[in-house]
């Protein structure tokens, strides 16, 4: 029997009025700021202290499909036209440094490769671009045009580099298709099939396990083995559940949130993904949900869980700590 749910800590709306796509925690001892992206190009930084938006930036039209800070302390905003804006601090303000067209429109997220000072971008044709932050160029691709089965495999639907086995990446395919490349080779090391439509996955390498949901009502659980083979674990069907748009592992790797389509965030145990709640504090579609990866004074929590969506505000989690 699943738990009764916990109800939010807070929920955060302001200004926003458009759909939200991406969350960011930015977390240190001096601040606690959440980044928020959304459907018109405006990133809200909201600080977490007094639960106020503390800024905005408005340099784009174009939704914010993904935020990421980097090593440096840049912000990068991917927005859906193409566009990596590259933002610097000035006097505790970020101010817009450089703009790059990577000239593909897409829905997948971008995912930041701090070690080579780069990010990861989807491309047409079924590629996958390696954009550097140094030289604002795409210094090498992941082309599947090779492949026996290049014509099954459709667009790019979603990407992690798995950092911590450097130089791996996973891909997901529209066709139904994951598969694990080698980007130092250029090469597939193994390649798993998947139900159609991969809308999100997420892996976990300290268990060498991951997840994959999809426009279906399936949560799809793989392995990978240690000389990098992907194999088949099993299948989990969901009740009522017509797509997932989010899959996220919390830090600790305890739990599993899953977004859907309807607005239900399902929560699950990680290593067997035993059902344990269901929150419904959303009612559309969620398009994000992250945790805070250090502890948050302002909530009194280790980990804070935010989640995000169409109905275009935040909600706040303290979720079995």
């Amino acid at each position: 029997m699943l738990a009764s749910p916990p109800n939010p800590k807070f929920l955060l709306h302001g200004d926003m009025k458009e759909s939200v796509y991406s969350l960011l925690f930015s977390i240190n001892s001096n601040i606690e700021h959440l980044y928020a992206g959304d459907g018109k190009g405006i990133v809200y930084i909201w600080d977490l202290k007094k639960n106020r938006i503390k800024a905005q930036l408005s340099d784009g039209d174009s939704p914010c499909f993904n935020l990421h800070i980097t090593n440096v302390a840049d912000l990068i905003v991917q927005r859906r036209h193409g566009i990596i804006d590259i933002y610097k601090t000035s006097e505790s303000n970020w101010v817009l440094n450089k703009s790059v067209n990577y000239k593909y429109c897409s829905f997948c997220r971008s995912q930041l490769l701090p070690e080579k000072d780069a990010i990861v971008v989807p491309l047409d044709s079924a590629a996958v671009g390696i954009l550097s932050l140094k030289t604002f160029n795409i210094e090498s691709t992941l082309d599947p045009v090779k492949l026996s089965y290049y014509n099954q495999l459709g667009t790019v639907m979603s990407v992690k580099p798995l950092i911590h086995i450097n130089g791996l990446i996973l891909i997901a395919y529209e066709g139904g298709q994951l598969l694990l490349w080698d980007m130092k080779k250029n090469d597939v090391l193994s390649s798993l099939n998947i139900e159609q439509y991969p809308m999100t996955f997420d892996f976990d390498a300290s268990l060498m396990q991951g997840i994959v949901g999809s426009a279906s009502d399936k949560l799809e659980v793989f392995k990978m083995s240690q000389s990098h083979i992907l194999s088949y674990k099993f299948t989990k069907i969901l009740n009522h559940v017509s797509g997932i748009s989010m899959l996220s592992i919390r830090p600790d790797k305890k739990i599993v949130t899953a977004g859907c389509w309807d607005g239900r965030m399902m929560l699950f145990s990680w290593k067997k993904l035993r059902p344990l709640a269901i929150l419904k504090e959303h009612t559309e579609s969620i398009y994000d949900i992250i945790y805070s990866h250090c502890e948050v004074e302002a909530y009194d929590t280790k980990c804070l869980m935010a989640a995000t969506g169409k109905d275009s505000y935040i909600s706040l989690w303290d979720i079995y700590n």
